[in-house]
């Protein structure tokens, strides 16, 4: 540990002035407390018994006594002001004030929390504002300690000066620091304040002591780790000693076997330079190393397949336990890990050997095979080595003949082995179908198969009764042997005829009869015909059969022929006298199914009406001579609608 050392300078300018330097310890740093004395942060981070005002253009802003503002350039705030930041001129802000002249004012304050018994060095710098070379008051500023004014004054006439003194916390844990103007005149008093500064020398927080680890009672082999995380910058030595991974890290690992038959104990010790100040911390940490005799089971072991292997370990620890459980000296092991714990006090170690199955080509043979007999069945056990089938052959491959089971014994990389496989050979059962048929509307057909298997339509069976034209397969299977065939069923309709209704037609136009049906194969009709057609000659009765490979189906109808043409004569004039030639007037005609007469006059007025041929116009004699008009509303024979109309002359 290094004692500073303080040095006192008064130098007296009006008042004088107080510079402290010191030197801090080892453990120690020199520490700035003030927030914000430099201003460069603004109007924040103190107080002020002065009014703050801040910068507008055109206005003298700092006019009024009593006010402050931060700037970097007096001017700004008042005319008859100069002056730039004490450090970094002319972009730097400082405290600018135009000062009221009571004496007293706190024109800044500051407060903070401070450790006790501890030497601080106040330092703050201050300059005369007033571009005024004429003599005039000067602020005369005096520092404050929680209220005690110190003995110190700074003058604050033409340029930057400072002013350092000294503070003892003695038992305070705050601080209220304060630069207070004394000056009772006005008219020039106006001041910069700039680089605050509050210093002292102090501990240094360590946030890590030195911690080697607790104190620990191992067995031996057993890994510890010693020590902590380690910080950056802080430097770390463990004193010397066997086991340790590393002696200039915080945290090694101990790792120390105890081959005697008595307890070991050693004591570790960690140094650490607390951030390479020189404040040295340590610990110690003692660790027991309980004895036991070293277990070995031996190196990794190889054996044959489906073989095992005799482990075994000496009578020297108080309890042994193997993989399996048990808790003898030797045991038999298969291919695996293979481990055994012992115990000896509080101890306990365990050793572990891999036991591996030596590797020997596979022959490839499944455990059993379905064979169909349409071709040779080899038995290849692909294998290179030395071979003997259950039949006394060397060869490979071999033929199977028969249903059996085929053992194949082998031998490689020192270990023989065998294999087994069981062959089941089938016969092909073939599936043979009937020839592709018809199935007649409304029938059905059984098909048949030599053998019973599976039918497309999801049964099993030999044969199918089939109601529908479709395409039916089956396919046969005995073991892997699988046949199949395919039968098509076309579906045929009934023969089927209708040659229509009893028909009337006219004789000038034969009708034609039409027997056609897609599922006719042959007619023959009454008149001899064997086409799907005939013409009518004449009134009678027409019948025709129809065939296909279904039936014959027939039918019949009767025609009858009528007159084509038609005419309705009606006589232009007639003498109803009493002559008996042309008493009347009236209409004949052929091939006419009905009639409606109509006779009118010359004023459109009916003077006549009859539906039938027979009835004759016979006008009184009080009908003159004239002109008439007739209408005939009449239908022919074959239905045709017809008007026919003229004139009639009378005369008498």
């Amino acid at each position: 540990m290094r004692s500073g050392i303080i040095t006192t300078i008064l130098v007296f300018i009006v008042g004088h002035f107080q510079f402290a330097q010191a030197q801090c310890n080892a453990c120690e740093r020199q520490t700035n407390r003030i927030v914000n004395g430099d201003f460069e942060s603004g109007n924040t981070g103190f107080t002020s018994a002065f009014n703050y005002v801040t910068f507008f253009p055109f206005i003298c802003t700092l006019c009024p006594e009593n006010n402050y503002a931060i700037g970097n350039n007096a001017t700004l705030f008042h005319n008859d002001f100069i002056g730039n930041d004490h450090t970094n001129p002319p972009s730097g802000d400082f405290f600018i004030a135009n000062a009221p002249g009571s004496p007293g004012t706190n024109a800044w304050c500051q407060t903070l929390s401070v450790a006790p018994n501890t030497d601080y060095t106040l330092t703050f710098w201050a300059r005369d504002v007033t571009d005024n070379p004429n003599a005039h008051p000067l602020a005369l500023l005096i520092p404050t300690f929680n209220n005690i004014p110190a003995g110190d004054t700074l003058v604050a006439a033409g340029g930057w000066s400072s002013l350092t003194t000294t503070w003892n916390s003695g038992q305070s844990t705050t601080l209220n620091v304060c630069i207070t103007d004394v000056q009772s005149q006005t008219g020039g008093n106006d001041f910069g304040l700039d680089d605050i500064s509050l210093t002292a020398c102090e501990p240094i927080h360590l946030s890590q002591n030195a911690f080697a680890g607790n104190d620990a009672t191992i067995c031996s082999n057993t890994p510890l780790q010693l020590g902590q995380t380690a910080l950056a910058g802080y430097n770390y030595q463990w004193s010397s000693g066997s086991g340790l991974s590393a002696f200039n890290i915080s945290n090694p690992t101990f790792l120390l076997a105890n081959e005697t038959d008595s307890i070991i104990t050693e004591d570790f010790i960690i140094t650490r330079d607390s951030a390479n100040v020189g404040c040295i911390a340590s610990d110690t940490l003692s660790i027991t190393i309980l004895p036991i005799h070293d277990l070995d089971l031996g190196s990794d072991i190889s054996i044959c397949p489906l073989d095992s292997v005799a482990l075994s370990i000496p009578n020297l620890w108080e309890a042994q336990t193997w993989f399996d459980s048990s808790h003898e000296l030797s045991i038999y092991a298969s291919a695996g890990n293979a481990w055994v714990s012992v115990t000896e006090g509080n101890c306990t170690q365990t050793d572990t050997v891999l036991i591996t199955a030596i590797a020997i080509p596979s022959t490839g043979l499944p455990d059993s095979i379905q064979h169909c007999n349409i071709d040779l069945l080899l038995l290849d056990a692909g294998f290179d080595g030395t071979w003997l089938w259950n039949n006394d052959s060397a060869t490979n491959p071999i033929t199977a003949i028969e249903s059996a089971t085929y053992f194949f014994h082998y031998a490689a990389n020192g270990c023989e082995a065998a294999d087994t496989l069981t062959v089941t050979l089938y016969d092909e059962y073939f599936a043979q179908l009937p020839a592709d048929t018809v199935l007649c509307e409304g029938t059905t057909v059984t098909i048949t198969s030599d053998h019973p298997g599976y039918w497309n339509t999801g049964l099993y069976a030999s044969a199918m009764t089939i109601a529908i034209a479709d395409t039916f397969a089956i396919a046969v299977s005995n073991g892997p042997c699988t046949t199949h065939d395919t039968i098509v069923i076309a579906g045929i309709l009934q023969p089927a005829v209708w040659l229509g209704n009893d028909s009337t037609f006219c004789e000038d136009y034969p009708l034609i009869l039409d027997a056609s049906a897609p599922q006719n194969n042959s007619y023959l009709w009454s008149t001899g015909d064997t086409t799907s057609t005939t013409i009518t000659t004449g009134s009678d009765g027409y019948r025709v059969e129809v065939s296909n490979v279904c039936g014959t189906v027939s039918d019949e109808i009767i025609v009858t022929n009528y007159p084509c043409s038609w005419q309705i004569f009606a006589p232009s004039s007639f003498t109803p006298n009493d002559d008996d030639f042309n008493p009347g007037w009236y209409v004949t005609g052929y091939n006419i199914r009905s009639i409606d007469l109509r006779i009118y006059n010359r004023f459109g007025d009916s003077v006549f009406h009859t539906t039938t041929w027979e009835e004759a116009w016979k006008p009184s004699e009080s009908i003159g001579d004239d002109i008439y008009n007739y209408r005939i509303d009449a239908t022919t024979f074959n239905g045709e609608q017809v008007i026919q109309t003229g004139t009639i002359y009378l005369l008498r």
